[in-house]
């Protein structure tokens, strides 16, 4: 049962509205002459998540309808001809008396409750009744996989299986929704296997790059077209996730394959440290799968050209606060929040534990790779592994 913290159905109304214009807590309980918390607590209980009401749609058949249809019937008249009288269409009455048990069964109290029964909202989801959907889904979800990556993988492992297959809005609502017990039964928390590890959705604020100045900067605009139309394997998008400072790791994705590699960085951020950590990286691979890197105007990387002399590597710079013109990185640093968190000691991950979570992520299915995963597009596309 849902909870209405003490706020009116209208109130209710313009609560669900702000939310969804993505109006922060703190507004919405000003507006509403509330608490701020009385606001998180009222949306935390359906995760964030606005469940369909429970009430007659006037297009329905009403009680008093289906009482004239049952009249209708014992005097003998057509479905037609009683439909003519309620304003209705022949085969919305026609329907009614077949999914009720025909004219010889049909009782108007019977048929009204049945009715009711079937618009009660929120219905039993599927992962409520279906055992087996339910424990692939967990296993997924526990291996950190997203809802929509989810949806895909068993559409296309079960084709001919429609009682297999499940909208990743589905998933989504299983997870957030706190009358859905059956994955916190599986799972404890499914929220924390989300990328977020939010328990509510919330709007999303736009990311600010601060970045310093370079020299001898060779703009992204110079790149060949063999990089911008992602032909070919190679050419590497990077950046850094910071944690708490000055903590941070060295982010590489194939813009082919979106394949991912993380570097680990314990002696700090300074442009010597992070030339010898990426040059070690990129040496692990044979030079056609090292043929250029681009990278936002960080001073880390303040000896790029330095990093092109030893791997004959050519770096390209991205425009000032642009950093979608590295998006795949950029994608993925925001996937990598997941396991590193934002203020967390980045030190504290080995680079095998960070091999481990470049692993999980390059063994999903991935959407713009039409539901491959990037460690066999990029193994197939170039027959290594890339092994660190």
């Amino acid at each position: 049962m849902v909870r209405d913290f003490g706020f009116t159905a209208e109130q209710q109304d313009q609560l669900w509205d702000q939310w969804r214009r993505g109006d922060s807590l703190r507004a919405i309980a000003r507006d509403l002459g509330s608490g701020s918390n009385t606001v998180r607590r009222f949306l935390l209980q359906s995760g964030g998540i606005r469940l369909p009401a429970s009430k007659r749609n006037d297009r329905h058949l009403s009680s008093a309808d289906r009482e004239e249809i049952s009249r209708g019937i014992a005097g003998g008249r057509s479905a037609a001809a009683i439909a003519a009288d309620l304003g209705r269409a022949a085969s919305t009455v026609s329907r009614e008396i077949q999914r009720n048990g025909g004219r010889e069964q049909y009782r108007a109290v019977n048929a009204d409750k049945r009715a009711v029964m079937l618009a009660k909202r929120p219905k039993p989801q599927r992962l409520d009744t279906n055992l087996m959907l339910l424990i692939v889904v967990a296993f997924k979800l526990g291996q950190d996989w997203s809802p929509e990556q989810i949806s895909q993988w068993l559409r296309r492992t079960y084709p001919e299986d429609g009682s297999m297959r499940l909208s990743h809005e589905a998933i989504y609502r299983s997870i957030y929704i706190s009358e859905r017990k059956a994955l916190a039964r599986c799972l404890g928390r499914p929220s924390h296997h989300l990328r977020s590890g939010r328990t509510m959705r919330v709007p999303q604020a736009p990311r600010v790059s601060k970045r310093g100045r370079l020299r001898n900067m060779v703009s992204i605009h110079h790149r060949p077209a063999s990089i911008e139309n992602r032909t070919e394997v190679g050419h590497w998008e990077g950046d850094l996730v910071m944690g708490s400072r000055p903590s941070a790791i060295a982010t590489l994705v194939d813009r082919k394959s979106r394949y991912v590699r993380l570097v680990h960085l314990p002696d700090g951020i300074k442009a010597d440290v992070v030339r010898q950590a990426l040059t070690t990286s990129f040496r692990d691979l044979p030079a056609g799968q090292r043929r250029s890197l681009t990278w936002d105007r960080g001073r880390e990387m303040a000896e790029h050209q330095e990093l092109t002399a030893e791997l004959d590597l050519p770096v390209y710079f991205c425009d000032r606060r642009s950093p979608w013109q590295r998006g795949s990185n950029e994608n993925t640093n925001r996937l990598l929040r997941q396991y590193l968190p934002k203020n967390s000691d980045l030190q504290q991950f080995s680079q095998q534990e960070l091999d481990e979570i470049a692993e999980r992520i390059n063994s999903r299915p991935r959407r713009v790779l039409d539901w491959s995963t990037s460690a066999a597009t990029f193994k197939g596309d170039s027959g290594i592994a890339g092994a660190r």
